[in-house]
């Protein structure tokens, strides 16, 4: 019979395929790419995923694509993927197509959209690995061979009921083959068992089928060798002749006068008749019950009569909450709420609330540090995370913290103060799911001692860096004196100070503490203090300006030194020494026209002992001499007097003139920085403008092109 299975999956298989042509085209616009997903909208404006070309093992199908709902799985979708081992669909899927996951036989699990309305023909068939399926209640078809194959499924769950107006049952095959399959749940409002449905399910020992059937067709249950026991309705008026053939181990339960006895007798089925004394009503020894996670509780039913011939089937609302078997043995999960119910087998039930608790978290930790209290307590498994609460002086406990972590500073302590604080675990949308320890864990806040992080020689003198210690004031610095004492220099609200009081080459020892505002002392010290040598650091030249006079340099100053030496580069490449000042910028004016001076710098003390290094390579200007400026002109008895600014460097000055539309025209070459020109015109304007010459009459800087004039009397 193998072999006519296998006959059956390839007709199958030519519809879907065929399937697939007839109805994708009409229904789509256009087509594009998302990530390894291929797609199209449909004239609704929805997307469909048309094919998957990764090779990712986890798949979660995306929510929106383009702005627009992923609402559908098309026709062979992932057929044969042989990667995929989770798919996670969103709420939206309301349609899985023909073939869409055929033969993916690395798939283990999937979880389907609970919007979902339709699985289409051999949708999971042949999909070997798959243990488990919860359908949706949403669900309105289930098609032909949607699981056929499935040979590691275990466990299918329906809901109690499918939101079809009427779902008129399983098609053809649905599990056909599905030869590990041991529970199945079915929906009560199922009106058919198809041909084949559970052929080869040789796993299944027990089955009730719902008292909303009414015929059981061909095969149904054909090679199920080890179904032991099936309860039949009286609603069922048809069972095929061979629906139960080679199930040779079977004993049929159902009512006499029925259907189920007449063919139990005709095909060789033993036949336990139930009693014709219904249950009128069950009841459960909890209504409500509370578990912490990880804990279980069996609970008793009690069928009203007692003797009534009856099957039960449990039921969790919410199995991530918790379970229960079919023995009423409830397994708490994760923290929440869940109903469990008993069912009958004509219908009565019975409630069970139960709520499940995490463990309370310990607070394992309250320790002093410098950002304040650090609390700590243990992990909680099942946790999203955890409500930290401190006590304030005259009310209950008051929440202050959410966080996933299992440790906090609180910042907001008070020197002094004694504080107390409890928790609780969270989930992720902010409930608390624990208890609390009521009374708490309690820490006096001392400030720790502040540490000096870091001491580096400045410009300024030694720099002083150190940790900020939440909840105080400020800080007072120390320095160790001569004599080996602390002596107080500086209270300073910031976390860092330059002490300028420095002298160079001598060791500087310090320390800290915590102050109130009132400048009292509140924290401890370290007593041997942090020490640096205080080296001064070499002079940078800041600025090199061309001035008049010639490279004006300017630096930093350096905090306790005497002064500066200046340096410059001869054409040997070696420094010379042309200048001790205590000032911070020098005018060199021993430069010559377009020759590039170069300049260094160092620390001296009183005695003329350089103190500090220097920057080697020093910083460099070319010396291009300014403009001279016209400073006066004035008549005299022998013509127009010129004099003008004396430019550093240069060997003399060329004198321009020139009338109104006229040019310039040379008048003098000079040394001097004066000149009286006799040959201007009398009663005319005349402009004069100046500029640089070297030895050799070449000009070596630029000149005033609108110049300076006067009228010649």
């Amino acid at each position: 019979m193998r072999t006519r299975v296998k006959k059956l999956t390839s007709v199958i298989l030519a519809v879907v395929m065929m399937l697939g042509i007839l109805t994708i085209a009409p229904l789509t616009v256009s087509a594009a790419t998302y990530g390894d997903f291929e797609y199209t909208i449909k004239d609704d404006y929805t997307v469909e995923i048309t094919r998957y070309v990764g090779s990712d093992s986890d798949i979660n199908i995306p929510d929106m694509i383009d702005g627009k709902k992923v609402t559908s799985i098309g026709d062979g979708a992932f057929e044969n993927n042989k990667h995929i081992k989770n798919v996670k669909m969103t709420n939206n899927i309301l349609s899985i197509g023909n073939g869409a996951y055929y033969n993916c036989q690395s798939l283990e699990t999937i979880e389907l959209s609970n919007a979902l309305e339709r699985i289409w023909i051999g949708s999971f068939g042949n999909c070997v690995s798959l243990k488990r399926i919860d359908l949706p209640d949403s669900l309105s078809y289930v098609d032909d061979f949607a699981f056929g194959n499935c040979e590691s499924l275990e466990t299918v769950n329906f809901p109690d009921e499918l939101s079809g107006d009427e779902f008129n049952g399983l098609a053809k095959s649905v599990f056909e083959n599905c030869i590990n399959l041991t529970s199945i749940k079915l929906p009560n409002n199922l009106k058919r068992i198809s041909y084949q449905t559970f052929s080869g399910c040789k796993k299944i020992q027990k089955i009730t089928i719902p008292q909303s059937v009414t015929s059981i067709i061909n095969e149904a249950f054909y090679n199920c060798t080890n179904l032991e026991n099936i309860i039949i309705p009286k609603s069922v008026s048809y069972i095929a002749p061979d629906a139960f053939r080679q199930c040779k181990k079977l004993t049929i339960s159902g009512y006499l006068g029925t259907v189920a006895e007449t063919y139990a007798k005709e095909n060789g089925f033993k036949f336990i008749a139930l009693d014709v004394s219904e249950p009128t009503s069950v009841s459960l020894n909890k209504t409500s019950l509370t578990l912490d996670v990880g804990k279980s509780y069996t609970l008793t039913k009690t069928v009203s009569p007692s003797n009534a011939a009856t099957s039960y089937t449990w039921r969790s609302s919410n199995t991530s909450v918790a379970t229960v078997d079919s023995n009423g043995k409830v397994t708490a999960k994760k923290a929440g709420t869940a109903t469990i119910t008993v069912k009958t087998s004509n219908g009565k039930t019975a409630t069970c609330k139960v709520t499940v608790n995490l463990p309370t978290p310990q607070i394992t930790g309250l320790a002093n540090t410098t950002g304040g209290i650090k609390i700590s307590w243990n992990k909680v498994d099942g946790a999203y995370g955890y409500r930290l609460y401190y006590k304030p002086a005259s009310v209950c406990n008051r929440r202050f913290k959410d966080t996933t972590a299992t440790s906090f500073t609180d910042s907001g302590v008070v020197p002094n103060k004694t504080e107390t604080y409890t928790i609780r675990c969270i989930d992720k949308n902010g409930n608390t799911v624990s208890g609390f320890n009521s009374k708490g864990w309690s820490k006096k806040y001392t400030p720790v001692a502040p540490i000096i992080s870091k001491l580096d020689n400045t410009s300024g003198g030694i720099k002083l860096s150190w940790n900020k210690v939440t909840g105080v004031y400020g800080y007072r610095l120390y320095y160790k004196t001569s004599s080996g004492g602390w002596k107080r220099f500086k209270d300073t609200t910031a976390t860092s100070f330059t002490d300028s009081g420095v002298s160079p080459n001598r060791t500087e020892t310090y320390t800290i503490r915590c102050i109130d505002k009132n400048g009292n002392t509140i924290s401890g010290f370290n007593s041997t203090g942090w020490s640096k040598k205080y080296t001064p650091a070499a002079p940078t030249i800041s600025k090199l300006d061309i001035t008049t006079g010639g490279i004006k340099l300017s630096w930093n100053k350096i905090a306790g030194v005497y002064g500066y030496r200046l340096y410059y580069k001869t054409s040997s490449g070696g420094w010379k020494r042309f200048k001790d000042t205590t000032a911070t910028s020098f005018t060199d004016s021993g430069v010559s026209p377009n020759r590039t001076e170069t300049y260094t710098i160092r620390c001296i003390d009183k005695n003329g002992n350089t103190v500090s290094g220097f920057y080697s390579r020093g910083w460099s200007k070319k010396y291009t001499p300014v403009a001279p400026t016209i400073t006066r002109l004035s008549n005299t008895s022998k013509g127009v007097s010129v004099t003008w600014n004396e430019i550093a460097g240069v060997y003399g000055y060329r004198l321009y003139r020139k009338y109104d539309g006229g040019s310039w025209t040379k008048v003098k070459d000079t040394t001097s920085t004066s000149f009286t020109d006799s040959g201007a015109k009398k009663g005319k304007k005349v402009t004069y403008t100046v500029r640089c010459i070297d030895r050799k009459g070449k000009t070596v800087s630029g000149f005033n092109s609108k110049g300076w004039s006067i009228t010649r009397k």
